[in-house]
C-alpha cells in the first residue's frame, strides 16, 4: 500500500471517528514516504487532529531540520505548539513564518491566537486586523478579533465585529454563540435567546457573568 493510500484510509478512518485507527494510518504514511514533504504535512497535521500532539511535533521538528525554510510545515508546527500549550514557542515559529511570508494569512491569525494566549491582546488585534485588511468579513477572523475584544472587556467593539452575521446564511455556530453571549452579557436575554436556545440557564448566567467580570464589572450597553 502507498503512502498516500495510507493517507487516503487515515482520513476515512477519521470521518468515522476511529481516531486510534486515524493516527495509526497517519503514522505508517509518514514512515512509508520519509522524504515526501506533502506527505508528511498531512500525516502530522493528520495525527495533530486526532490527539497525537507529540508524534505531530516530533514529525514537524524532524522534517523542518532537513527543510528549514518549508513554510507550510513551520506554519503546522506552530498550530501544533498552540494546541500542547506553548503560546511563546508558537509566536517565535509564526514570526519566522511571516519573516518569508508576510502575508500568510493563517500564520498571522494563528499568531494573534498565540498573542491572547500570553495575554498582549493589544498585539493580537493589530494582527487580526491586519489580516481582517486582505480578507475583508472572513468569518473565523472576525471570530478570533472578537473573542479578543471580549477578554479585555470591549464588548461594544466586540460586537460591532460579529454583527454583520447577525443574519447571514450558512455562519459558523460560534459566531452565533458569541453574539448570543453578547447580548446576554448586555441584559438584552430575549435576544440572545435564540443562539443560546441548547445552553443551560445556569451556564448561561456563568458565562455571561465571567464576560461582565472581563470587562471590569462594568454592564457596558453592546449596540
Amino acid at each position: 500500500m502507498t503512502a498516500q493510500s495510507k493517507l487516503r484510509l487515515a482520513k476515512a478512518a477519521e470521518d468515522t471517528g476511529n481516531h486510534d485507527m486515524a493516527a495509526a494510518m497517519y503514522g505508517a504514511a509518514a514512515a512509508a514516504a520519509p522524504g515526501n514533504n506533502d506527505v508528511q504535512l498531512h500525516a502530522a497535521e493528520g495525527l495533530a487532529r486526532n490527539g497525537k500532539l507529540p508524534e505531530a511535533e516530533t514529525l514537524l521538528d524532524k522534517r523542518l531540520q532537513a527543510a528549514p525554510d518549508d513554510v507550510e510545515m513551520r506554519r503546522a508546527l506552530g498550530g501544533v505548539e498552540i494546541l500542547t500549550g506553548h503560546p511563546q514557542q508558537a509566536v517565535d515559529t509564526f514570526s519566522r513564518v511571516l519573516a518569508v511570508k508576510a502575508d500568510d494569512l493563517r500564520a498571522m491569525t494563528n499568531m494573534g491566537v498565540a498573542l491572547d494566549m500570553l495575554h498582549r491582546y493589544a498585539d493580537a488585534q493589530a494582527l487580526y486586523r491586519k489580516a481582517l485588511a486582505a480578507a475583508p468579513n472572513d468569518p473565523a477572523i472576525c471570530n478570533d478579533l472578537a473573542l479578543s475584544l471580549m477578554q479585555t472587556g470591549r464588548l461594544a467593539e466586540a460586537r460591532q465585529v460579529l454583527e454583520p452575521f447577525r443574519n447571514a446564511g450558512d455562519v459558523p455556530e460560534r459566531i452565533g454563540i458569541n453574539l448570543g453571549l453578547l447580548d446576554a452579557a448586555s441584559g438584552q436575554v430575549e435576544l440572545a435567546q435564540p443562539a443560546l436556545a441548547h445552553v443551560m440557564s445556569d451556564d448561561l448566567t456563568a458565562l455571561t457573568q465571567a464576560i461582565r467580570q472581563e470587562s471590569g464589572g462594568q454592564t457596558t450597553q453592546v449596540r
